[in-house]
């Protein structure tokens, strides 16, 4: 368990929004849908998702796509999310 990532999530109200929107979604998601579902603007979004997919916890589904990009979580950041949300209770 990589402690630091738990506190960049405990440190990011978006990021850790974002993963969580990924972590509900059945199906990969793109910027703009996922700043539809959180209400954070897209410009945000893709911000925080190059800071998430850094640290391993998000992945494009086709790197080599730049437009209309999806993006799932990854076991790393579902790990993460439930270390999370213990330390939150």
């Amino acid at each position: 368990m990589k402690w630091n990532d738990v506190s960049f999530l405990l440190g990011s109200s978006l990021s850790k929004k974002i993963l969580e929107c990924l972590n509900d979604s059945k199906e990969p998601l793109a910027p703009l849908q996922i700043s539809k579902k959180t209400n954070i603007a897209k410009s945000n979004v893709s911000t925080k998702l190059g800071a998430l997919t850094k640290r391993g916890l998000v992945e494009p589904i086709d790197p080599e796509v730049r437009k209309w990009r999806f993006y799932k979580i990854t076991k790393k950041g579902k790990d993460i999310l439930r270390e999370v949300k213990k330390v939150k209770e």
